[in-house]
C-alpha cells in the first residue's frame, strides 16, 4: 500500500480549475448543473478520483456522468448509462471557482 501511495504522490499534478482556458465548457474542476427529463436538478463538481464524494456532489472525472458531460456547453443534452438505466441530462449551468 505504501508503494502504491508513493507512486501516486509522485504522479500527482496540481490543477487549478480557475485557470481553465475554456470556461464555457465542462472540464476538470467545473461545477455543472444538470436537469433530467423530469426537470430534476443535480449539481456536480468534476474532481480527481481521490477527491470524489458523490454524497457531497463531487464526482470523479472518470465516472460515467463526468465522461458524458466532459466538454459539454450550456444547453447541450448528454445521455448517460447508469446502473438504473439510461438517463438524459441537459447542461443548464457551468461555473468554475475564482
Amino acid at each position: 500500500r505504501i508503494n502504491f501511495l508513493a507512486r501516486r504522490m509522485k504522479a500527482a499534478k496540481v490543477t487549478d480549475p480557475a485557470k481553465q482556458p475554456d470556461k464555457s465548457r465542462a472540464w476538470f474542476g467545473a461545477t455543472v448543473t444538470l436537469a433530467d427529463e423530469e426537470e430534476n436538478e443535480r449539481i456536480v463538481t468534476l474532481v480527481g478520483e481521490d477527491e470524489a464524494d458523490a454524497g457531497a456532489g463531487r464526482i470523479s472525472f472518470h465516472s460515467p456522468i463526468a465522461r458524458a458531460i466532459r466538454g459539454a456547453a450550456v444547453g447541450d443534452l448528454r445521455r448517460v448509462s447508469l446502473p438504473a438505466g439510461e438517463k438524459e441530462y441537459e447542461v443548464t449551468a457551468i461555473t468554475y471557482p475564482g
